[in-house]
């Protein structure tokens, strides 16, 4: 049984991918890989991605519901990172899968559940807190790449400070005087923090 599942895609001149092509695959058995493939055309590459690309809905085999996380590392503490995310998983007694863009360190752990279980959102919610805390302390983000949003909103303190988040209240006021766009979302009540007049020049 497999811990993990890692597809490497190379690109340029043919003679050079398949140099690079033999150092990963000796690399990888190096690093303790028990199995290697190399896509022979460009049908078995997309089959091989269609594995990754139906993870979310393979999760659904092992639970009704699921929390998609998503945060951003650098790629130097990937390896610390996962642990650590599984040492929480564990705690906290859930069920949790990565997957993962290595390339840009860009995270999603899955968190499966069923939701009937009684206090099951709550440890969820909390492992999610915790992971989000353990990137950020990585020198990491709250978001890779889908946003801030309600969920992560009261954690942008985690990012930035008072001065900061009042620099942004201000220009969301700037431009968006009457809270027409995405209203409560992204920066935490209460981050205005000066009396500086924002408004029509």
């Amino acid at each position: 049984q497999a811990g993990g599942l890692l597809l490497v895609d190379g690109s340029g001149h043919a003679a050079s991918v398949d140099a690079e092509l033999v150092a990963v695959e000796e690399i990888l058995i190096a690093e303790g890989a028990f199995d290697v493939a190399t896509a022979s055309d460009e049908q078995h590459r997309a089959e091989l991605w269609k594995g990754r690309k139906s993870a979310f809905g393979a999760v659904s085999q092992i639970a009704p519901d699921y929390y998609l996380q998503d945060t951003s590392v650098p790629r130097t503490k990937l390896p610390d990172v996962v642990r650590q995310i599984y040492e929480i998983a564990h705690r906290r007694n859930l069920v949790m899968m990565n997957v993962f863009h290595a390339g840009d360190g860009n995270l999603h752990p899955i968190i499966a559940f069923d939701a009937a279980e009684p206090g099951v959102l709550d440890r969820v919610r909390q492992a999610s807190k915790e992971i989000l805390a353990v990137c950020v302390e990585a020198g990491g983000t709250l978001s890779g790449e889908h946003g801030i949003g309600l969920e992560k909103r009261d954690l942008m303190p985690l990012i930035f400070n008072d001065v900061d988040l009042d620099a942004q209240a201000c220009i969301k006021e700037a431009f968006d005087p009457d809270e027409r766009c995405n209203p409560g979302k992204v920066l935490p009540p209460g981050s205005r923090k000066t009396d500086r007049q924002v408004g029509k020049r």
